[in-house]
């Protein structure tokens, strides 16, 4: 991930120990921070994976990836097939604008 300032990070960062969750936030509003500030990290607009391909991106942001895959379906951040096979971003969040934000499909990786 790149090199951010204390000045630039995100508040969702206060949650977080070098990239990973390390609790989850009780307040809603908080809560929701840090999931899309999660989901900006995990999977871009416009990009869909395979359950097995997200599930080991969440493995490295969290101690249990089940449950957070979970938890951005049921926030409205990534939608998934009824058979739970394709995952994709649902919808844009400010923190896509951040750094280390996963660059969308249409975006080059240069």
């Amino acid at each position: 991930m790149d090199d951010v300032t204390p000045a630039d990070a995100c508040p969702a960062e206060r949650f977080l120990e070098h990239g990973r969750l390390v609790r989850t936030p009780r307040r809603q509003d908080d809560r929701l921070l840090v999931l899309e500030h999660l989901a900006s990290r995990l999977i871009a607009p416009g990009e869909a994976a395979t359950e097995a391909a997200l599930t080991e991106r969440l493995t490295t942001v969290s101690p249990d990836p089940v449950r957070l895959r979970r938890d951005l379906v049921e926030a409205g951040l990534v939608g998934r097939r009824e058979d739970g096979s394709q995952y994709w971003r649902e919808r844009v969040t400010a923190h896509d604008d951040e750094p280390g934000a996963r660059p969308g499909p249409e975006d080059s990786w240069l």
